[in-house]
């Protein structure tokens, strides 16, 4: 009897310890000091989430404001971090003046603004780390980030999120290794910080013309055409000559993207722009380095630059012709003068597809010799898809000419854009390979790679010898792609290759290159039959293994409690 009102008395105390606790926690949360800031730090790279990630935060007001307003202490500038600094920049040193590689100089009576103060701090932290403006600072106090659903973590959540309360101010945003990130200033009670790590540098920027606004997706991504080009404004700041001679817009290593063109939109006279002749798909693809676009050369100027970068999705090598996922991105960089380098990206460009079956009888046969044409609604018309990789407008399908549009059919690969269809390969790595019903499955399946988002697409069908209704022959899909984080934190992509709407089942696992989750199939019926629902005997077998542990869960548990 005593050892049980022990128990209920220490689980009493229990909750009323944790509910104090939490009410202790809210309460602090809400109550913070008045030059406290409660900040929600928000990371990515190219706007895909960074998480489990360790940041800090650290307030240099002090430094800040001695070397903006040139009032340094006489202890700062007699201190051993300033006579390193002073050797390590090359500077003199009996003149009490630090000269960054740049040119820009902080020392007594020397004074700057708020925007010359981000490249010196940036400049300093590249010369000595954190030593000298800790010295100003007289404080090297980092406040880690907490991860906001669990607060013994120090790491970004699976958003990229984390949190902290700093010293209102300016405060440098520091890496797990003190590498510098950012400089932001910290005014109100609480503000959002947000860092991407493709783009550093707010002196360069770019933003997506109007006809990518539609294609957007999730994580800064867009789902594009493999048919079409794209545009992207460059902004460069006026300041932007002082710190880098040149701006490099440069592709990745085997980059599907390629480089069109360029053009001055504001400010001619204050850049020289000079392309890379030697150009092209199969060029910039096979490359193993680096590729520079263009160099644009920045001459002294009193205003912003603006241009406009033109791009498309080339079709070269086996990434674009096969269902493996595609992430496209060119970036603006400069090395500047003090050594740092600013880097601006175009966002990722993502290309997706859909898979078709032709089958027949409630889907429980694979049939063959469909004919149809791509096509998508507008309104109350309609665009087919043409031979020349164009769209064109027609208000009524029955007077579409097909010597015209791209008439798809079994066994073809279609990549929008590209001048023919490709033959489905054989999957000569499956287990029970046979060349024989590869080849004859293959005939009912239809691919298509390179379609712009969106929820306006179908195929219509066209061969001759069959008496369809109207709404028979159209086959409606969708395309579209989400990336995610799996449980185990990898990053995954939920799109309309892995995962379309109606799914074709049964039969679908006698198709070759078949996956489940990876690479599924539509259900494209040709005899009008509907797909007989079936239940998965995957999820039949993982349901009854789960109530038998469930089952021998409640037996030990039952066992060892009577034990007792």
């Amino acid at each position: 009897m005593t050892k049980k009102i022990n128990k209920k008395l220490l689980i009493l105390i229990s909750a009323v310890a944790l509910a104090f606790l939490g009410m202790e926690q809210q309460v602090s949360a809400d109550t913070l000091p008045t030059n406290q800031t409660n900040i929600d730090l928000k990371v990515t790279n190219n706007g895909i989430p960074v998480i489990h990630t360790s940041y800090s935060a650290m307030n240099i007001n002090r430094a800040y404001k001695e070397i903006k307003n040139g009032k340094i202490s006489q202890k700062a500038r007699n201190s051993a971090a300033w006579i390193l600094t002073t050797q390590n920049t090359n500077s003199e040193s009996d003149v009490g003046v630090i000269t960054l590689s740049n040119g820009q100089k902080i020392g007594q009576g020397i004074t700057h603004t708020d925007e010359e103060m981000a490249s010196i701090i940036s400049g300093l932290m590249n010369v000595d780390d954190l030593s000298l403006i800790s010295e100003i600072n007289r404080s090297n106090t980092t406040i880690p980030f907490l991860n906001p659903e669990h607060v013994i973590y120090k790491f970004t959540n699976n958003k990229g999120v984390a949190k902290a309360s700093v010293e209102q101010g300016y405060t440098l945003i520091l890496d797990a290794n003190n590498n510098f990130v950012k400089l932001t200033k910290l005014q109100g009670t609480s503000e959002n910080v947000l860092v991407d790590l493709a783009n550093t540098d707010n002196k360069i920027k770019f933003t997506e013309d109007s006809k990518l606004k539609n294609l957007a997706t999730n994580f800064g991504q867009y789902v594009v055409g493999t048919n079409q080009k794209f545009s992207f404004n460059l902004s460069i700041s006026k300041d932007m000559w002082q710190q880098a001679g040149s701006v490099n817009l440069v592709l990745p290593p085997q980059s599907n993207l390629s480089f069109d063109s360029i053009e001055v939109l504001e400010n001619n006279d204050a850049v020289a722009v000079v392309t890379n002749p030697d150009l092209n798909d199969t060029m910039v693809f096979n490359s193993s380095d680096p590729v520079i676009a263009a160099n644009i050369a920045l001459n002294e100027t009193q205003s912003d630059i603006l241009l406009r970068v033109t791009v498309h999705v080339n079709l070269e090598g086996n990434n674009i012709s096969t269902n493996d996922l595609i992430y496209t991105s060119m970036k603006a960089m400069s090395v500047n003068n003090d050594g740092s380098s600013s880097v601006a990206s175009t966002p990722n460009l993502v290309v997706a597809g859909v898979n078709f079956a032709m089958t027949q009888k409630n889907a429980t046969e694979f049939a063959r010799g469909g004919k149809f044409i791509l096509a998508k609604s507008k309104g109350n018309a309609y665009k087919v898809y043409g031979k020349n990789n164009k769209w064109h407008e027609v208000d009524n399908l029955n007077h579409v000419q097909t010597s015209e549009s791209l008439v798809l059919e079994g066994g073809e690969r279609y990549i929008l854009g590209s001048e023919t269809p490709l033959k489905i390969p054989l999957d000569v790595l499956r287990f029970n390979f046979s060349e024989k019903n590869s080849r004859e499955i293959n005939k009912s399946l239809i691919q298509i790679i390179g379609l712009a988002q969106g929820d306006n697409y179908f195929l219509y069908r066209i061969d001759e010898g069959q008496n369809s209704s109207d709404s028979d022959k159209i086959f409606k899909f969708s395309i579209f792609s989400r990336s995610y984080f799996s449980p185990n934190n990898s990053l995954l992509v939920d799109n309309s290759i892995n995962n379309p709407k109606e799914p074709l089942v049964g039969i679908v696992g006698q198709i070759p290159d078949y996956v489940a989750g990876a690479n599924e199939y539509s259900n494209l019926t040709l005899d009008g039959s509907k797909q007989e629902q079936q239940i998965n005997r995957r999820h039949i077998f993982v349901a009854i293994g789960f109530m038998v542990i469930l089952i021998l869960v409640a037996t030990i548990f039952i066992v060892r409690y009577r034990g007792l």
